[in-house]
């Protein structure tokens, strides 16, 4: 169990925590000159069943309210610590926000420095702590008025440490490893260490992570948690990690890192739900410049409204983070704002998408998306999501949001009635359908406006459904020749009864030129000698042919050659495999890869020009796509 202290400054956390676990947490020489801590503090204890407690000892001033940001973000239980003698300070009241906000699941109130004030004393400032947490998360827990001088009370908040922790259960060990980075230094012999807060999953010695966001991949070459050797870390725990990495040096590390294995790129643009504290003075604006915190992340940006143009004191809303640097971030992290002089917590709460977009953040149908994620549960976030998605869900990206595995993703699709378009793309049944339906009255419309012509490629027909990712195009065509609600010829599709139809005298024509074609596909005969072997007039048999092109039948690419589209996509992929790593090609070049002769590769190459596949250059071709 990791417990956070928390409270204003000189309440006594720091004495309280050592005597808990005889650590003196504050390890600096600047917080021994002026005894008041400065940065994040640590120590270990066993308890009475056998349970290993870390206390991330946090500062209380109102100046390193950063670093207790960084502590508080990844803890089981919160341990509010308030002087008898001083009562309820406005740190106090700052850091039981920050706990809120955070979505700490339980805590303690502890009622320090007792032996300092008269009984009356301490029955005053517990009325004062009943107040404060009423209708906060510590409603209902218990205050223990101790004295870390006298030792009275320590017991019975020993006891109640221990129940918490006999209490506590063990995190789930599900997705990605993600250590936040909240101290980097060297060991000599050992090298570079972090240490930070377990987020999700495990990680073992041997491993291989990512340094984020710098990209940098390194080795786990030791691990200690709670201060102990160990060969494993896991979720909800403290830990320090030795990395082997030859790539960079402990300067290239700092505080608000991730040592992950998820593979999320960085962002600077976060959609969140927030929820404004009730103290605040004035409504939240648009664009509001603000310091954002985030596990040990400190970033400045500012806050985009989605919904209202304000939003009021208590009251909550969609926003867009918009952050001055990129920083990773997770569906589920919480975040804490504070106000631009960084003085004072605005409010927070948790990030539903971590790359929201720039444009169309606040259409209506981007705010439904958000309004049905919900970061607890990524099991009816992605139902939600397939439910809602006409063009298909990408499960890669939804599992890097939700810090899922893809072993994880799957089985939460178990319960979900789907069709994978690809590996990582799946939409609902329903969706699928529909889909079709559209397609299906897009081609009508074409052919309305196109009468006469054979049919429509199949790149010319993913412009009819810009917004379709390819694989679902591919799908949907697929399914539709399937139940014969398209058809095709050569490259071009078309609808039944649509483009140009062969009569049975053509269609008996073609069937004969058909093998002489297919005989020798990439260099097929002139038309003269196709006529002659045929015995046919050359003009009869061209007219002919010439409605197989219209029909899609056929490619005539030159004047006196008709090629089979098949041959037609291997000639164009030649054009690809002749050209050198820059894309450039000659007409040798070409020949030589085609094995077509030296005319007709001009030929050949002049037809792609005008297809823009290449693109002539003096001498040479630059190919222009694949």
């Amino acid at each position: 169990m990791i417990v956070a202290t928390a409270g204003h400054v000189d309440h006594g956390k720091t004495s309280l925590v050592q005597a808990l676990t005889g650590v003196d947490t504050d390890r600096l020489k600047e917080e021994k000159q002026r005894g008041l801590t400065i940065d994040l503090g640590f120590a270990y204890t066993n308890t009475e069943p056998g349970h290993r407690v870390g206390f991330v000892d946090v500062p209380g001033h109102i100046r390193f309210i950063n670093n207790m940001l960084a502590g508080v973000s990844a803890i089981d239980l919160a341990l509010l610590v308030v002087a008898a003698d001083d009562g309820v300070m406005p740190q106090t009241r700052e850091h039981l926000d920050v706990l809120q906000i955070l979505g700490i699941p339980a805590g303690i109130i502890a009622l320090t420095k007792t032996d300092r004030v008269a009984p009356e004393r301490v029955d005053a400032v517990t009325k004062e702590i009943e107040n404060l947490i009423a209708s906060t998360f510590l409603e209902h827990a218990e205050i223990y008025p101790v004295s870390s001088v006298s030792g009275d009370g320590m017991d019975t908040l020993q006891l109640a440490l221990d129940i918490a922790a006999d209490e506590t259960l063990a995190r789930a060990e599900s997705g990605y490893f993600r250590l936040a980075v909240d101290r980097r230094f060297t060991v000599h012999g050992s090298g570079i260490v972090v240490t930070g807060s377990v987020f999700a999953g495990a990680a073992e010695i041997g491993d291989t992570l990512m340094l984020q966001p710098q990209g940098a991949q390194v080795r786990i070459r030791g691990l200690h948690t709670q201060n102990q050797e160990a060969e494993r870390t896991e979720t909800g725990d403290r830990c320090a990690v030795n990395l082997g990495s030859a790539r960079f040096d402990v300067d290239n590390i700092h505080r608000g890192n991730w040592l992950t294995a998820n593979p999320g790129a960085a962002t600077d643009r976060a959609d969140m739900h927030l929820q404004l504290l009730p103290n605040e003075v004035a409504a939240l604006s648009h664009w509001t410049p603000v310091h954002i915190h985030t596990a040990a992340n400190h970033v400045t940006g500012r806050v985009a409204l989605l919904e209202d143009r304000k939003i009021a004191p208590g009251e909550s809303g969609l926003v867009q983070l918009v952050m001055d640097e990129a920083i990773n971030l997770c569906t589920g992290d919480r975040i804490v704002l504070r106000d631009q002089a960084a003085t004072r917590t605005l409010g927070g709460g948790v990030v539903l998408d971590p790359w929201s977009p720039k444009r169309g953040r606040a259409r209506e149908d981007r705010l439904e998306i958000l309004r049905q994620i919900d970061p607890a549960d990524p099991a009816a976030s992605l139902s939600s999501a397939i439910a809602t998605g006409s063009t298909g869900i990408d499960l890669t990206r939804f599992g890097t949001a939700f810090n899922l595995r893809p072993e994880e993703v799957d089985e939460l699709l178990s319960a979900v009635d789907i069709e994978r378009l690809d590996d990582a793309l799946v939409i609902g049944a329903m969706h699928l359908a529909e889909a079709g339906t559209q397609l299906v009255d897009s081609l009508e419309a074409w052919h309305d406006s196109n009468p006469g012509k054979p049919g429509i490629p199949l790149n010319q027909l993913a412009g009819l459904q810009r917004k379709w990712p390819r694989p679902l195009l591919e799908t949907v065509v697929r399914q539709l020749l399937d139940q014969n609600k398209l058809e095709q010829q050569g490259n071009q599709y078309r609808l039944p009864g649509q483009g140009v139809q062969l009569n049975a005298r053509e269609q008996a024509t073609l069937e004969k030129a058909l093998p002489l074609l297919e005989a020798d596909s990439l260099k097929p005969p002139v038309l003269h000698d196709l006529a002659k072997t045929l015995g046919q007039d050359p003009k009869s048999l061209e007219k002919i042919l010439v409605q197989a092109v219209k029909a899609g039948m056929l490619i005539r690419p030159v004047k006196n050659r008709f090629f089979l589209p098949d041959a037609m996509q291997m000639l164009k992929a030649m054009v690809a495999e002749a050209a050198d790593a820059e894309g450039k090609l000659s007409v040798q070049d070409y020949r030589d890869k085609t094995g077509i002769g030296r005319n007709l590769s001009i030929e050949i190459l002049e037809y792609f020009d005008r297809q823009g596949v290449t693109r002539r250059i003096g001498e040479t071709r630059q190919v222009m796509e694949n």
